[in-house]
């Protein structure tokens, strides 16, 4: 048998036993933050763009 075939097996027993173990409501806490942060994100480029379009139109000269 040859044991560089049990290498990278080996390695990921090694990872997930190395890994401290997170209960459902924190794990819960982490994807409502990253909602949170996404919906801000949307906000920002939604203002950015309404008030780009406003400085478009105001500052066009004739």
């Amino acid at each position: 048998m040859n044991l560089n075939n049990l290498k990278p097996a080996w390695r990921q027993f090694r990872l997930l036993n190395s890994m401290q173990s997170m209960d459902r409501e924190e794990i819960l806490f982490i994807v409502e933050r990253a909602e949170e942060m996404s919906i801000r994100k949307i906000h920002k480029y939604l203002i950015n763009s309404i008030v780009f379009t406003v400085l478009i139109i105001c500052c066009q000269g004739g």
